[in-house]
């Protein structure tokens, strides 16, 4: 049980990461903070309308000490980030996000994202570049690692695009209509 609240605790930071910094942010319906990244997101997976929200740094609901230190190790606060998410209430195992952090060096997003997860997690978690819809991704967690299945994460200037899911089919459609790396 308390393995499982630090995951739900961790979707709270990316709303599909609900393994470690994804489950708790549960973001109500109407939230609409950064319509330009939700824009980023498909509408529809595995044939299923998603809905998609977003929400602004300040908004969230957590107080995840994981998620403050990445922020701190690009020299952002809460007042410079902001997430998007696409999902479908019940039955689709699947959840596209993203997090974008205003100013945020590049190269400093993903090391960061992966750094906060592995704090947020008591177990070890995989981490892999794959080719997944004709673009290099990084798989983070194995099966068995992470609750909601592996995270395909790339980076898009500022911002950290993101799926997870268990079914490996549903990691390529999603990817497949993201906007490619820039």
């Amino acid at each position: 049980m308390k393995h499982y609240l630090r995951l739900e605790g961790l979707r709270l930071i990316c709303i599909s990461l609900a393994a470690l910094l994804f489950a708790a942010v549960a973001i109500s319906a109407g939230r609409h903070s950064d319509p330009e990244l939700e824009a980023l997101l498909p509408q529809t997976l595995g044939g299923i309308a998603l809905t998609i929200e977003s929400q602004a740094g300040p908004e969230l609901a957590t107080n995840s000490a994981a998620f403050d230190a990445f922020l701190k190790t690009l020299g952002k606060s809460r007042d410079d980030f902001t997430l998007a998410s696409a999902y479908a209430a019940g039955g689709l195992k699947a959840a596209v996000g993203a997090w974008r952090v205003k100013g945020a060096d590049p190269a400093l997003l993903l090391p960061g994202f992966k750094a906060a997860l592995q704090a947020s997690s008591t177990t070890g978690l995989t981490n892999t570049e794959e080719t997944l819809a004709k673009r290099t991704v990084t798989r983070i967690g194995d099966p068995g690692q992470l609750a909601q299945g592996p995270l395909y994460v790339f980076v898009r200037g500022n911002t950290l695009l993101f799926v997870q899911t268990p079914d490996r089919t549903l990691a390529e459609e999603a990817l497949s209509k993201l906007p490619p790396p820039l």
